[in-house]
């Protein structure tokens, strides 16, 4: 099957297998280069940026590079970024049901697990700070199975971006459309087209706008520069004020000569700062304290533009720098930051999906009206200590889950026969017979599962301390008889969590009441002039708490009926 590029002409192999934008001793694509960071000053870096702009970002981007390597807090922060996208999970899924579509995704799916992709991804996301990065494809080209072995980063530094629409991008080459001059205002010299299905080229955002402006280190570089200048002031401040003075006084009877050997003493003991005086002179040394010059001055404007460039390359501050009290915001930083970072694996996977995904599929199967979707990301389910809550809080309710999806979930295998286990296994709920008639029990039956409570005898009249009228009142007897069976059969099992649910349900029947009190109460705070005034209508207000009276008294009377039910029934067992 012929190889095809996004028109459908023929592509020759060679071309896809020979180097294209290889490093180059001499010309424009040298490997090492020497940036003149020492000497960066605003009126510099804006020219540079200017530059950029109007099509020259060679400069640029050599400023942009050594900005990542000299400030280590840009560096941690934007590798973190970059480094949490680059782990995350790839999933394949197939364009459609069919046999075809599966056999496609199975294929993209073996190639996504070689493991050549995710070594690639952290290359690829260069683009958050510099606005676009490109990766050279290293083709495999074999009869049915036509894909990348091996991506190839290159400099940024040796491409160029047109002026003319700010998206295409050019390759530095002598053998580009011109060799030198200008053309139309726009630097033509040695630009070349890149050639199709050669290279990826992927384009990451930070704002909307072209790709030419585009690039976080943009607005980051004024944050570093200004703090490579604190650095150099506190640098001055530590020499001047870390180190002791070295005072040397001499009297008038002194040569030059001993002076000489006076000044080689004290300058020669640590640093420069020192000075020789005559006997006789003064000279005071001011401490600054606090003010101008101190040295929490300098590390506070340093902590500060830290701060700036974490929440933009993070979008907080909490996962970057360490405060008092932090932890408790810790949560929702994290979530902050997990929103970039779904939004940086979204550009990423489409990138993927459209220069890697789509050409080998068409390489290898011909093109296709649907393709597989490459997606890169955690799934959205709930955390394991929401899921534990879940069951905890729901099985009593009545929700069923599977076993086999926990243990899914988990990450564990279920035990099989002659394994050593912990923990005990749910126990299956006990099938209570029903009942004849009120006040007496169904003889037992012989059905498994099912438990048969002991039958009601009636109370003798030599037992003491304890009188109880069935046949005065066979309703209540019912009644106590059933409550006492649901007790002694659930407190035995799962007696805490009966006694939970109860106190629960006696709290959302409480609650309601006890809001209209509350509120009775608050409005009188809230609408009071005074202190006064609110202590005298506190006094006399009438409390609305009827609902929440009844709901108590409710809830006791179900517990006093539990505890006699239960009473009786041990009353029972004993007889």
């Amino acid at each position: 099957m012929a190889l095809l590029d996004a028109e459908g002409r023929p592509i020759p192999q060679d071309l896809l297998k020979r180097p294209v934008a290889p490093p180059t001793m001499v010309g424009l694509r040298p490997a090492a280069v020497s940036t003149p960071m020492a000497g960066m000053n605003p009126a510099s870096l804006g020219s540079l940026m200017r530059a950029a702009d109007q099509g020259d970002s060679q400069a640029w981007q050599e400023i942009a590079a050594e900005i990542e390597r000299r400030d280590l807090h840009y560096l941690g922060v934007l590798g973190t970024r970059k480094r949490s996208v680059s782990q995350l999970p790839i999933t394949v899924t197939p364009a459609d049901d069919s046999k075809r579509g599966k056999k496609i995704a199975d294929w993209v799916r073996d190639w996504v697990e070689t493991g050549v992709l995710r070594r690639s991804l952290f290359d690829m996301l260069d683009a958050i700070g510099k606005g676009f990065s490109v990766l050279e494809i290293d083709w495999k080209l074999e009869p049915g199975n036509n894909r990348p072995c091996g991506f190839q980063f290159r400099p940024q530094r040796w491409f160029e971006i047109s002026y003319q629409d700010g998206e295409t991008v050019n390759l530095r080459s002598m053998e580009g459309q011109s060799a030198s001059g200008i053309e139309d205002g726009y630097p033509m010299a040695g630009l070349a087209e890149l050639p199709a299905r050669k290279m990826v080229i992927h384009r990451h955002p930070s704002w909307s706008g072209l790709t030419i402006q585009s690039g976080l280190t943009r607005a980051v570089a004024w944050a570093v520069m200004f703090k490579m200048f604190t650095l150099r002031d506190w640098s001055i401040f530590v020499q001047n004020y870390g180190l002791p003075m070295r005072i040397g006084t001499y009297g008038p009877e002194s040569t030059e000569e001993d002076r000489d050997v006076l000044w080689q003493a004290v300058t020669d003991i640590a640093g420069s700062c020192a000075a020789i005086i005559p006997k006789g002179m003064e000279v005071e040394f001011v401490e600054p304290k606090g003010g101008a010059g101190s040295h929490e001055l300098h590390l506070s404007r340093i902590r500060w533009f830290d701060e700036q460039i974490s929440k933009a390359v993070l979008g907080q501050t909490g996962t970057a720098d360490s405060h008092q009290g932090a932890h408790a915001s810790s949560k929702t930083h994290r979530l902050v930051q997990e929103d970039i970072e779904r939004a940086d694996a979204m550009l990423l996977a489409h990138t993927v999906n459209e220069q890697i995904i789509q050409v080998m599929v068409d390489f290898t199967f011909g093109p296709q009206e649907k393709y597989p979707i490459l997606a890169i990301g955690r799934p959205d389910e709930p955390t394991l200590d929401e899921l534990i809550k879940f069951i905890q809080y729901a099985g009593p309710q009545g929700w069923k889950v599977r076993a086999q999806d926990l243990y899914d979930r988990l990450a564990l295998n279920p035990p099989e026969e002659g394994d050593e286990v912990v923990g005990l296994a749910a126990q299956p709920q006990p099938v209570i017979a029903p009942q004849a008639k009120p006040g007496t029990i169904e003889p037992p039956r012989d059905q498994p599962g099912t438990v048969t409570p002991p039958s009601v005898k009636q109370p003798r009249d030599e037992d003491q301390n304890v009188q109880v009228q069935p046949a005065q009142d066979p309703e209540r007897v019912a009644l106590h008889t059933q409550i006492g069976r649901l007790v002694d059969l659930h407190v035995q099992s799962e007696g805490p969590q009966l006694i939970e649910l109860m106190t629960q349900r006696l709290g959302r029947d409480a609650m309601a009441g006890l809001s209209k009190m509350t509120d009775a109460a608050r409005e009188v705070v809230e609408t009071s002039g005074s202190l006064e005034e609110m202590k005298g209508r506190l006094a006399g207000l009438k409390l609305p708490d009827e609902e929440f009276a009844e709901a108590v008294s409710t809830g006791m009377a179900i517990a006093q009926l539990a505890g006699q039910a239960q009473m009786l029934q041990q009353m029972q067992r004993r007889g």
